[in-house]
């Protein structure tokens, strides 16, 4: 009998126990076995790693797997080093330089396709004080973003009223005068923050909301679509919806789909999300030369349904509620890399 091929995830931060239930079930789908580790338990030539076993949570010493799913994503960081080293020979799919894809990096591949590019929201690295100034004129209401944030993290709005500023940081509103716009601005461009014009992305009861289309390479190394899902805003005045300080809500697929575009499933709405989410993917495998194989789009659309894309993930993409449509692709693909490096002999 052949022995069932060894699929580790490699982490090194605290998860949802949930996403390696769904792991595990999904390798088991694809006749695999499973566990998870941390990048301080790998050993010369083992590694104390987590498997489930008559559903519970079994710690034991295992063999190297013979592919990884690598959730650490830090290749070339140097506290990172060591552990890339002694697994490095093995299969797995992430591959690029660790949190090298910066939301502004992105920005600037997608700006050279010509049809993508028109989703892009306007957006400036603040410098300058006049220069934010300007753009908030033209724009009114922006939001502030940290090139390596995520999950709402350091996120600020603002709106720019009577030649002043409001800026709320999802707490706590401030206020700032014109002539306070110098050290404002500094302020901002010493914690490298960009202004992005802030879209009017909400439902017809007036609750902010964006998409988040999760993109992942199949069993057959081709982009599918492994679940769309909806975040809303339950506190209207808060226009993050990731935020830790939202009060946060979603809705099934069909549900927002009927609410939002008084559309079925299938329709006309959710092909041009589609086709654009695997357009993308697309593009920016071709335009990188690819070393990932999972991408979160968040998006909003307007009131004329115009698509916007608030970001890109190609970092470390995760999910609320779509464990096992996430770990599923992913098994997938991490299977089919082994397949790819096994000598043909083997095969």
């Amino acid at each position: 009998m052949n022995q069932k091929p060894l699929i580790g995830m490699m982490l090194d931060w605290s998860m949802d126990v949930d996403f390696f239930r769904a792991c595990a079930v999904a390798a088991a789908y694809y006749g695999a076995d499973f566990y998870y580790f941390r990048i301080s338990d790998i050993g010369d030539h083992s590694i104390t790693g987590t498997k489930l076993e008559n559903d519970e949570w079994i710690s034991d010493e295992f063999p190297y797997p013979d592919a990884i799913y690598d959730y650490t994503r830090r290749r070339e960081v140097p506290r990172f080093e060591e552990a890339y080293r002694k697994i490095g020979h093995i299969p797995m799919g992430h591959t690029i330089k660790g949190r090298s894809m910066t939301k502004s990096k992105v920005y600037r591949i997608i700006q050279k396709d010509k049809q993508l590019k028109q989703s892009l929201i306007p957006y400036m690295t603040v410098r300058e004080a006049e220069d934010l100034f300007t753009f908030m004129q033209k724009h009114q209401k922006v939001i502030f973003k940290t090139n390596g944030g995520f999950a709402g993290q350091k996120i600020l709005t603002a709106e720019l009223k009577n030649d002043g500023i409001e800026l709320f940081d999802q707490q706590y509103l401030h206020y700032f005068t014109k002539d306070d716009l110098s050290r404002l601005s500094e302020m901002l461009k010493s914690k490298r923050y960009f202004a992005q014009k802030l879209i009017h992305s909400v439902t017809p009861q007036g609750h902010p909301f964006h998409l988040r289309v999760h993109l992942s390479k199949n069993g057959k190394n081709r982009w599918v679509i492994a679940f769309r899902s909806i975040s809303l805003s339950l506190n209207p005045h808060i226009s993050i919806t990731n935020s830790k300080h939202t009060y946060r809500g979603t809705s099934t697929w069909g549900a927002f789909l009927q609410n939002q575009y008084n559309e079925e499933e299938n329709g006309p709405m959710q092909q041009m999300i589609d086709d654009y989410s695997l357009k993308m993917a697309n593009y920016l495998e071709e335009a990188t030369g690819g070393g990932f194989h999972e991408i979160a789009l968040d998006l909003g659309t307007d009131e004329r349904n115009r698509i916007w894309l608030f970001e890109a993930g190609i970092g470390l993409p995760g999910t609320l509620y779509h464990q096992l449509q996430m770990a599923l692709p992913a098994m997938a693909y991490t299977l089919y890399l082994l397949k790819k490096a096994a000598p043909k002999s083997s095969l």
